[in-house]
């Protein structure tokens, strides 16, 4: 499927025509058997899946309909580190699901490498057989650069070895995040502070100077820490929003024409000195580079960081595991800002016309069998196992409305509405969310079921709501400078200077400096390793697209 100017009305129309009836692909129907494969899912933090993964009533209905039962593991360290030794060790899973989110990210250069190494199996044949699979590979849903220039990477020899992930059936199902800045409720209160107000990266520093220095204590009448994040520092950058330009891609079109790399910039260096600040400034919390969403969780939901940077809807989830969202709505966190760009303009959520990166499942050549992995996932993602594997055991957990549409049965909607979990854990443990929650492409869940999560139309997180609209999605079209990257004659060769995730090496050092000026020495030495690395053969990718960019009056960046 070319973009052309298909655009959204083509991929609507593809997605009512396929999806719509809810059919599985035939190769998926009328299977027996017992086959049962081991999925990790690499993603520091672990992973939640009921106690038993075999037995569970959704995993047993699986089985009975297409012969197949997966069962999940997950990890406690970094991912990168976790995929290296995987691939070391020879001691792999049927498949893995892991981020992929093209470029120089480390993850995408392991995954790369093993798959060029042979320690991938392809998958293109199998697409052909499950053509609700192949349609994970839609533009629209991935965009056309990223099919291009990371799903057929040149060093794959024309095979295809990944299945993209958590991608939008439509543009009206594309995911808002809800990225961006939190602070607890009573902090600005207690300070006098509209947190609204706060639109720069100077005044959020201000802001949580005073917060430091003020002396609140969590919900256990513990000592505080200013700011943290989640997993191995997801996502500290957003307190350094307000740095960024309004753009899609990591190039800078100098007012000469020209073209750069974000890295190679002042602006880089300062962003990331004012990282260094509020680690130098004993704001932000120095564990939160290596811990785990575990520690997160218990940081956040006890309302010990006074803010956190991350996606909202995951610090909901922890103040609602420990019951502090219910027990102390006082301390609830709310929006800071939003931030605005650099410019003035307010922050979006900025799409392409199709997702350049995506979470992907694989399948190590230790696979055991390849045809009934597919089959899981074809039925996963159609309309009848999506609604299985979301919503469980239509009369125990949910019931139809009069639209042909799942909504919870009351004991669990009524706890839901109350921001009590443990009815999560309990359709978790019948098999509800944690199958799909890792194996879902193409989403259409407004369309089929009339609402975009499970008991969100009757019970959805106000504030979450409210805030999408503050921070909305907005999609920039056009043809990017980082489309034409793989078409440099070197380009191999000039993306191994970044592998290793060097540059978070560097940064994270430079955060850890005694002082500024070494942090900016820090931050300068990386800039110098980019230009001068290999004889200098980033700077003679930069002259190729700078080429692309004085030649083509299409291209945005």
């Amino acid at each position: 499927m070319k973009r052309v100017l298909l655009g959204i009305a083509a991929v609507v129309i593809i997605a009512a025509s396929a999806y719509g009836s809810g059919q599985r692909s035939a190769a998926a129907t009328g299977s027996t058997g017992d086959v049962r494969l081991r999925m990790l899912i690499c993603w520091n933090g672990g992973y939640k899946v009921p106690k038993d993964q075999y037995n569970n009533a959704v995993a047993k209905t699986i089985r009975e309909k297409i012969g197949v039962t997966v069962e999940f593991e997950g990890i406690m360290m970094n991912e990168m580190e976790k995929l290296n030794l995987m691939f070391a060790s020879g001691d792999m899973p049927d498949m893995v699901n892991a981020p992929f989110w093209g470029g120089t990210g480390g993850e995408t250069g392991v995954i790369k490498k093993a798959a060029a190494e042979g320690m991938l199996l392809p998958i293109e044949d199998m697409l052909e057989k499950y053509p609700n699979v192949k349609r994970s590979y839609d533009i629209g849903g991935i965009s056309q650069k990223m099919l291009d220039t990371e799903l057929k990477d040149p060093s794959f020899n024309g095979h295809l070895y990944l299945i993209p992930q958590e991608t939008a059936g439509n543009i009206d199902h594309i995911t808002n995040w809800t990225y961006g800045v939190f602070v607890r409720g009573d902090v600005p209160k207690a300070l006098g502070i509209n947190e609204r107000n706060i639109k720069t990266s100077q005044q959020l520093y201000d802001f949580m100077a005073k917060a430091r220095d003020y002396g609140f204590k969590d919900v256990n009448g513990n000592p505080t820490i200013v700011a943290t994040t989640y997993h191995d520092g997801w996502d500290y950058g957003r307190y350094a929003e307000n740095f960024d330009l309004k753009k899609r891609t990591g190039y800078i079109k100098n007012t000469d024409g020209t073209v750069t790399s974000n890295t190679l910039t002042d602006t880089w260096i300062n962003r990331n000195l004012f990282i260094w600040r509020l680690v130098n400034q004993n704001i932000l919390d120095k564990e939160s580079f290596k811990h785990n969403d575990s520690a997160a969780d218990t940081k956040v939901g006890n309302g010990t960081a006074l803010f956190f940077a991350a996606q909202y809807g995951v610090g909901i989830n922890s103040t609602k595991l420990t019951g502090l969202y219910t027990s102390h709505p006082e301390m609830r966190y709310i929006p800071v800002g939003p931030l605005t760009y650099a410019d003035g303009q307010p922050l979006t959520q900025i799409e392409p016309m199709g997702r350049d990166g995506t979470p992907v499942i694989f399948f190590p050549k230790t696979c055991k069998n390849l045809d009934a992995a597919f089959r899981y996932i074809d039925f996963v993602n159609t309309k009848e196992g999506k609604m299985l594997t979301a919503y469980g055991i239509q009369g125990q957990t949910y019931n139809l409305n009069a639209q042909g549409q799942p909504r919870l049965i009351a004991s669990y909607l009524d706890r839901k509405q109350k921001g009590d979990s443990s009815w999560e854990d309990e359709l978790r443990e019948i098999g509800g969310f944690y199958i799909k929650d890792r194996l879902w492409y193409r989403n259409l869940d407004k369309d089929w079921f009339g609402e975009d999560g499970v008991g969100n139309a009757d019970a959805a997180v106000q504030e979450l709501e409210d805030y999408k609209k503050l921070r909305p999605v907005e999609q920039i079209p056009g043809i990017t400078i980082s489309s034409f990257e793989t078409q440099f004659p070197n380009w191999q060769e000039s993306q191994r200077i970044f592998e290793g995730d060097i540059e978070k090496s560097y940064r994270e050092r430079a955060y850890f400096a005694a002082t500024e000026a070494e942090a900016r020495k820090i931050l300068q030495d990386y800039q110098t390793y980019v230009k001068t690395a290999s004889n200098g053969i980033y700077l003679k990718f930069l002259d190729y697209l700078t080429g692309i960019a004085k030649t083509r009056s299409d291209v945005i960046f």
